[in-house]
């Protein structure tokens, strides 16, 4: 069965990113359908990791490790959606603002960044190569969908993005600022 996910990660996440970038190109924003494409995008490789389905209670140093980084990983991606304060922008159907304080100022895409570290987590905490598999896949698919975005994001924001860009790192790191 997590070969078949697994398979599956592959035409769902390259389906979801097409029909975003389309609709990003061609209506500015994310229907209801291009949201749910995004999450099967995000979900599928997830159920591979199994965390969904079962949990151990971690027992080894790994475990351990893995519970840590997943919990800063979760906090970090909640607290980047948070930032935005409207649920229609955390689901790209609003364009809202552009977001550059809180962990925005340290990098363009905490959210993301924090997402891969709680399935990071979950892979340390039940290592396989399944799971090495589908956090690769979720770590590339995120990656070309910030790809996507940021092509929208220039044409919605124009010269206030592209300075921001210059600025603060697509994933993490310090501030042009502070470097």
């Amino acid at each position: 069965m997590l070969k078949l996910f697994l398979l599956l990660t592959g035409p769902v996440s390259a389906v979801a990113l097409l029909y975003a970038r389309w609709e990003y190109r061609d209506r500015g924003k994310l229907s209801p359908l291009g949201t749910v494409l995004l999450c099967l995008m995000l979900l599928v490789p997830n159920i591979v990791l199994d965390y969904a389905m079962r949990y151990e209670m971690p027992s080894t140093f790994l475990d351990y490790l893995g519970v840590v980084i997943a919990a800063f990983g979760l906090a970090l991606c909640v607290l980047a959606m948070v930032r935005f304060k409207s649920v229609a922008q955390v689901f790209c159907n609003d364009t809202g603002y552009l977001a550059t304080a809180g962990p925005y100022r340290w990098g363009r895409n905490p959210q993301y960044v924090g997402w891969v570290l709680f399935l990071l987590g979950f892979s340390l905490n039940d290592w396989s190569y399944w799971c090495l598999a589908a956090l690769l896949v979720v770590a590339v698919s995120l990656h070309l969908l910030v790809l996507i975005e940021e092509e929208h994001l220039v044409r919605v924001f124009g010269r206030p993005y592209t300075e921001y860009c210059r600025a603060v790192p697509r994933y993490f790191g310090l501030p042009a600022n502070l470097r």
